[in-house]
């Protein structure tokens, strides 16, 4: 199959989307993931507005799903610390790329193993709703959070599921 589609608020990687990344990747073997996020990102936008404290009132499924991109949007301010309000928010948008990417290789020892084995390659990019152009970022970006996951204690290490499932 050459396209495996997996479509969240904030392209995010928490256990549902991993799973699917996991089946697309290993059972359909789709040669290339796409963690693709979006110029004018409503989810991240929200983040960003939570965490300045200009946020609103969210539904309550809502919180859960966008609670992967806070480290995203404080890491951005960190690295941006001269820039202030929504200016902050298409680099949130890009470090958001990279959250993803590196949730998906902490949680995943199966998609770690088929990058390293060079089976399956993950690619970071945004996608302009304005022009419709893809910016493909760095390769040596997916590369080195792979080499700092592989480095992590934290990171799971059972590929496969336990109890026979």
């Amino acid at each position: 199959m050459d396209i495996f589609v997996i479509r969240v608020a904030g392209n995010v990687c928490d256990v549902d989307e991993i799973g699917s990344i996991e089946y697309g990747l290993a059972h359909v073997h789709t040669p290339v993931l796409v963690v693709l996020g979006h110029t004018q990102c409503g989810a991240v936008t929200a983040v960003t507005h939570a965490i300045h404290g200009t946020g609103h009132a969210l539904e309550r499924n809502i919180p859960p799903l966008v609670d992967n991109i806070e480290p995203a949007v404080r890491r951005a301010m960190s690295k941006h610390p001269e820039l202030h309000g929504d200016d902050i928010i298409p680099y949130a948008i890009e470090e958001n790329v990279w959250q993803g990417i590196e949730d998906l290789f902490m949680n995943s020892p199966a998609t770690r193993n088929l990058v390293k084995s060079g089976t399956a390659k993950v690619v970071g990019a945004i996608y302009d709703v304005s022009t419709g152009k893809i910016e493909w970022l760095p390769d040596a970006k997916v590369d080195y959070i792979l080499k700092t996951v592989e480095a992590n204690p934290a990171r799971a290490m059972e590929a496969m599921a336990s109890g026979g499932h």
